[in-house]
């Protein structure tokens, strides 16, 4: 068993002497109780957004397959891709769901012991820190896929899109490596050891620059067709209207 956990004994006042399975995963922050017997749980929450969120996705992904399939009767990449992004999505808030209803997720880590983590809920967790990048890419790919059909005068604008599709990539793609890198067990460590080892903890930091770049992106698929929809022959009410509706449709 780690160091970490051994240390979280000792300083709870449980005891090396104690079965590990009883060993506390960390102390409780200072004016924390530990509550091992009824811990809160945060799944609620999960459970209120994924209600709506799924639905969602469902019924605007009908939409748009609909007016494809019947009323166009025409399909691009665009098309597959973004029915693709929409599938990884449900699959991915459903497997969020599943993991916090059959795992140590969603509790303080202070009221949860060594039997409370299974290396079958830390290896979802993995998988999930792992598929997270590419289903994103999906959805930005999708998009940016779009733009390279509406906007097929703007040659401009179609060598941005492919700049947006290329970097997306190689940010998404890397930092699903290094997840898998600095997280998966190697050897005979098992997974809690492997979770908690110091290489680990700096997913926190990759997980703030993927936050960062998330951002950074959705700014540029919002701002990229400005411009084209700004030279198009429309009064400029009307291009405002356009523009709001891009924006509507990507956030």
């Amino acid at each position: 068993m780690s160091t970490a956990s051994t240390t979280a004994a000792t300083s709870t006042g449980t005891g090396p002497n104690l079965p590990v399975e009883s060993w506390p995963l960390v102390p409780p922050p200072p004016g924390r109780t530990v509550n091992r017997a009824h811990p809160e749980s945060n799944a609620c929450t999960v459970h209120v957004a994924a209600g709506v969120c799924i639905p969602l996705i469902v019924i605007f992904a009908s939409i748009r397959l609909y007016n494809k399939v019947v009323i166009n009767r025409g399909r691009t990449w665009d098309d597959y891709t973004f029915m693709l992004a929409s599938i990884c999505a449900i699959t991915y808030i459903s497997l969020v769901v599943a993991l916090l209803d059959h795992g140590p997720f969603g509790f303080h880590i202070w009221d949860l012991v060594v039997a409370n983590v299974k290396n079958s809920s830390l290896l979802l967790a993995l998988v999930l820190e792992g598929i997270y990048g590419p289903f994103i890419w999906l959805i930005k790919l999708s998009v940016l896929l779009m733009y390279l059909q509406l906007f097929h005068p703007f040659p401009w604008a179609r060598r941005m899109a492919w700049l947006g599709i290329i970097v997306t990539a190689l940010f998404y793609f890397s930092t699903t490596i290094a997840k898998f890198g600095l997280c998966a067990p190697r050897g005979r460590v098992s997974y809690i050891e492997a979770f908690s080892a110091p290489r680990c903890n700096n997913t926190k930091k990759l997980g703030l620059v993927t936050g960062y770049f998330n951002v950074l992106s959705d700014i540029y698929l919002l701002a990229l067709p400005v411009p084209c929809v700004w030279k198009l022959s429309l009064k400029p009410k009307k291009k405002l209207g356009v523009i709001a509706g891009f924006m509507t449709g990507i956030s």
